[in-house]
């Protein structure tokens, strides 16, 4: 009965997924020349009638170096995939609609509408109408679409025709298909001062090789990025036999990103821009899969959570001499800056037990005086090496009077003591 009342149309619409074909795989049966009894008769037929795929044998005089591989598991004929397969987001989705017209008389009145349907939005990939089509007549039509979204889309189809009838009339068709994530991006990041390095994990997420032909960090204000992804000859990694990941692959990639602010003549307000950036960039890859098939992804802002800034700051620290000796006096000049929006009165106290191997040999708190909004002051002081080796110098507490904020600095700096 369902069969009955089941809407017949003089059209018939076809759609076909148009992507890359791939290489025949060959079973081939090992003849044996030797003693056997069948040996000669497969050669002799093999010689006899060549074919086009699969040949082992063969009646060409060639050169040793071009002799087919006997065994190979791949021919050069070409095919179509068999199913739809996996769509991954950045790829370009095409696909070929064949309608025609099974009906022995003219349809007239044709629009066609074709439309890619996501869980946010509606586009339109064709519009046609005042079409007609005789009997036997197909029409063929190409679409395509750059995948940017994840999860569920609809490829709906909808053609408007008038019968033989007279009667206006519909036929719809919709093909849903999913689209995956071909790489999965995973960050580290690591601050150097102002500068932060990047470092970036690239998995390949599809069933396939590809070949990454560019990757490309576009780092965001206040940073310029530096690309240290640099093989021993100077080439880059994604030049070479590096780009190609296999299908689960890993690869790890790694950017300095550089905020060129002369540190002498830097702003409270560039500082602040620079510690409370939480925006870095973008990546935008660009990869190819078999037969040249190629996709494209650019990743959101990569973010990183913001170091954030202390109201007393240490610009630098450095030994006077640039060298300590064990059991000898030396000196610790550091540099203080005043990056809160007001006035300070600040006095450092040394902590002298934080450290052992390394003990303080002059005055317990030194006083530095008014600091205005983005000056800086210098704190010189006096230390002993009771150890030699790399040791840690300098725990001090800085202490604003005016308001009572504090900074707990657990030491200015490492030094190698040298014996």
């Amino acid at each position: 009965m369902a069969s009955l009342l089941r809407e017949t149309h003089p059209l018939t619409l076809k759609v076909m997924r148009l992507s890359r074909p791939a290489l025949a795989s060959t079973r081939q049966l090992p003849t044996d020349s030797g003693d056997s009894v069948l040996g000669p008769s497969l050669l002799e037929a093999e010689q006899s009638h060549p074919t086009r795929s699969g040949q082992v044998f063969s009646d060409l005089q060639l050169p040793n170096s071009m002799h087919p591989l006997e065994g190979f598991p791949l021919s050069e004929t070409l095919v179509l995939p068999r199913s739809f397969g996996t769509m991954y987001l950045g790829e370009t989705f095409s696909a070929h609609l064949c309608l025609c017209n099974e009906s022995p008389s003219v349809v007239r009145d044709i629009s066609v509408q074709v439309v890619m349907q996501t869980s946010t939005q509606q586009l339109q990939l064709f519009s046609d109408s005042s079409k007609h089509l005789a009997s036997g007549q197909p029409l063929n039509i190409q679409v395509a679409h750059e995948i940017k979204e994840l999860g569920a889309h609809v490829l709906g189809c909808s053609v408007h025709y008038l019968s033989a009838q007279g009667e206006r009339r519909v036929l719809q068709k919709s093909f849903k298909f999913q689209v995956a994530n071909p790489l999965v991006v995973k960050t580290k990041v690591n601050h150097l001062g102002r500068d932060v390095l990047l470092e970036v994990q690239v998995h390949n997420a599809t069933q396939g090789t590809m070949a990454l032909e560019r990757l490309r960090f576009e780092a965001s204000s206040p940073f310029t990025a530096e690309d240290l992804n640099t093989a021993a000859d100077g080439a880059t990694l994604w030049d070479s036999s590096a780009g190609f990941m296999q299908a689960g692959d890993v690869r790890q990639y790694l950017y300095r990103l550089r905020t060129h602010i002369d540190p002498e003549q830097v702003t409270v307000d560039q500082e602040r821009a620079v510690q409370y950036a939480t925006a870095l960039g973008k990546l935008d890859i660009l990869w190819r899969g078999s037969f040249g098939s190629f996709g494209r992804l650019q990743t959101s802002q990569l973010l990183r959570k913001s170091p954030g800034m202390f109201l007393l700051e240490i610009e630098s620290a450095e030994v006077l001499g640039k060298t300590a000796a064990l059991e000898e006096p030396f000196v610790v000049r550091a540099l203080v800056r005043n990056v809160s929006e007001r006035r300070m009165v600040v006095s450092a106290t040394v902590h002298a037990h934080t450290h052992p191997m390394v003990i303080s040999c002059g005055a317990a708190q030194v006083h530095l005086g008014d600091i205005d909004v983005g000056e800086t002051r210098s704190l010189d002081l006096e230390f002993l090496a009771l150890a030699p080796g790399v040791q840690r110098v300098g725990a001090v507490a800085l202490v604003d009077s005016l308001s009572g904020y504090t900074r707990e600095v657990d030491h200015l700096l490492e030094v190698l003591i040298e014996s």
